[in-house]
């Protein structure tokens, strides 16, 4: 049903929404029915965070790694170098994102396996990344 690609956390509190990378994520976001890959799961939330090491160090800003299935719903925060991404031009960022939700997506097979079609699933979404590059 909802694949939820949120803007990244701490980049995005700090430095502003990208309308690029906002542009791209709620594209795909909308482009993409769960259903259609698990029988498993409703939804998958997707939060890139994207923080200084020395905010990851204190604590803050932990990658996540939940997939609950009695809730049927997937939460996935993984980190994104912020350094590389703040030096990054758009396209570059953009890859990184990108990179960033197939990343999200491999978690979530880990814990579902067969019961999810994540090739699929990574296959429609680079289909749809590639047309936002257009």
């Amino acid at each position: 049903m909802n694949l939820n690609i949120n803007s990244p956390s701490y980049f995005t509190s700090h430095n502003g929404v990208i309308d690029e990378i906002y542009s791209m994520c709620l594209h795909i976001s909308r482009s993409v029915d769960v259903k259609k890959y698990t029988d498993s799961l409703e939804s998958i939330a997707i939060t890139p965070i994207i923080a200084p090491e020395n905010e990851i160090k204190k604590g803050k800003w932990k990658e996540i790694k939940k997939v609950l299935i009695k809730s049927r719903i997937a939460i996935i925060s993984l980190h994104i170098d912020y350094t590389k991404f703040q030096n990054a031009r758009i396209d570059e960022k953009k890859v990184l994102v990108y990179e960033n939700i197939v990343s999200s997506l491999r978690v979530v097979k880990s814990s579902l396996k067969e019961n999810f079609n994540c090739d699929g699933m990574v296959s429609d979404i680079t289909q749809i990344y590639m047309n936002t590059l257009k």
